[in-house]
C-alpha cells in the first residue's frame, strides 16, 4: 500500500508567539503517544485457510510477472505500463508475505515462509535495479528460485486446508503463475536473452497450462459460471498458442503477448476466486 504524506507548511507559525505554537505541538504529541500504545492490527487480513492456499497462489504469479515486467523495461516494451505492474507487483508481494506469515498455522508453513522472506529480500533488490542486458539472466533465475519456494508453500497450505476444494484452488492459482512465467519466458527470448534451460521451460510451461485447463473442465465441483469462466480462457488459449508457437521461426511479438498473458491472468483470477466462494 502507498502512503501519502500531508506536510506542514512552517507559514503556518510563522510570525506567532512561542506560547501560541506549543500547547498544538503537545496536544499533537499526546495523540501520537495515545494512539502508539493502542494495539491495531489495522492493514492485516485474517485468512481463512482457502484464502491463504489463494493468497499464496498469488505469489507464485507474482515472482513470474515481477521478471517479465523487468524484461519488458529493459526492452522498452510498454515500459511505462511494465515500470506500473513491476512496481505494484513488488508491493502486492510484500503484502501477502505479511499476510500468511501472520496466519501461519503450522510450524512446515512457518519455516516454509521464513525461507520465503529470506529469498525475497535478495531477489528484490536485483528486481527493482535499472534493467540491464548483462543482469537479466540472473533476475531470471533469481525469480525461478522464489518460484520453487512460493509453490512449495502453496502445497503446505492446500495440505493444511484438504479436500477437493483446495486443489481446485491452487491448481486454477496455478494457472495464473503459467500465464505470467510464459509471458516471461517469451519475453526472456524475444530479448535474446541466454540460457540452455529456457527453451525447455518454455515448453513445459505451455504443456502445464494445457494439462491443467483440461483438469479444470472436467471437475465435477465446477459451477456454471465456472464452466463459462473457463469456456473462454479455453477459446483465448487456443488462439494464443499460435502466437507463442511463433518463436520457432525466430519472429517475436512482446507487446502482443503482454496484451494476451495479462487477460488470461485476470480470467484466471476470477476463475480461482469462484472456486474459493463455492460452497
Amino acid at each position: 500500500m502507498r502512503l501519502s504524506y500531508r506536510m506542514l507548511r512552517r507559514s503556518q507559525f510563522a510570525g506567532r508567539p512561542v506560547q501560541a505554537v506549543i500547547p498544538p505541538l503537545l496536544i499533537i504529541a499526546t495523540l501520537i503517544i495515545l494512539l502508539a500504545s493502542v494495539p491495531t492490527n489495522a492493514g492485516a487480513e485474517v485468512l481463512a485457510p482457502t484464502s491463504a492456499i489463494n493468497k499464496a497462489g498469488m505469489q507464485r504469479m507474482l515472482t513470474q510477472r515481477i521478471v517479465k515486467s523487468y524484461l519488458l523495461i529493459g526492452q522498452d516494451v510498454a515500459a511505462n505500463k511494465a515500470q506500473k505492474q513491476l512496481d505494484e507487483s513488488v508491493a502486492l508481494f510484500e503484502e501477502n508475505l505479511g499476510d500468511l506469515e501472520g496466519f501461519s498455522p503450522t510450524p512446515e508453513i512457518t519455516a516454509s515462509l521464513q525461507d520465503i522472506r529470506r529469498e525475497w529480500n535478495r531477489f528484490r533488490q536485483l528486481a527493482i535495479a535499472r534493467p540491464e542486458h548483462s543482469q537479466a539472466l540472473g533476475v531470471i533465475e533469481g525469480g525461478s528460485r522464489l518460484l520453487g519456494l512460493c509453490e512449495e508453500n502453496v502445497e503446505l497450505f492446500e495440505t493444511y486446508s484438504g479436500g477437493k476444494k483446495g486443489e481446485l484452488i491452487n491448481l486454477s492459482g496455478r494457472q495464473r503463475m503459467l500465464s505470467q512465467r510464459i509471458g516471461m519466458l517469451y519475453v526472456a527470448k524475444s530479448w535474446r536473452i541466454s540460457g540452455e534451460m529456457l527453451d525447455k521451460e518454455f515448453e513445459q510451461a505451455l504443456g502445464d497450462f494445457d494439462r491443467a485447463l483440461t483438469v479444470l473442465t472436467q471437475s465435477s465441483l465446477n459451477t456454471g459460471e465456472i464452466n463459462q469462466a473457463l469456456s473462454e480462457v479455453v477459446a483465448q488459449w487456443k488462439f494464443s498458442r499460435s502466437g507463442f508457437e511463433m518463436v520457432e521461426s525466430g519472429r517475436y511479438v512482446p507487446f502482443v503477448i503482454q496484451v494476451t498473458t495479462e487477460s488470461m491472468l485476470k480470467k484466471m483470477d476470477k476463475i480461482a476466486g469462484l472456486y474459493v466462494s463455492i460452497e
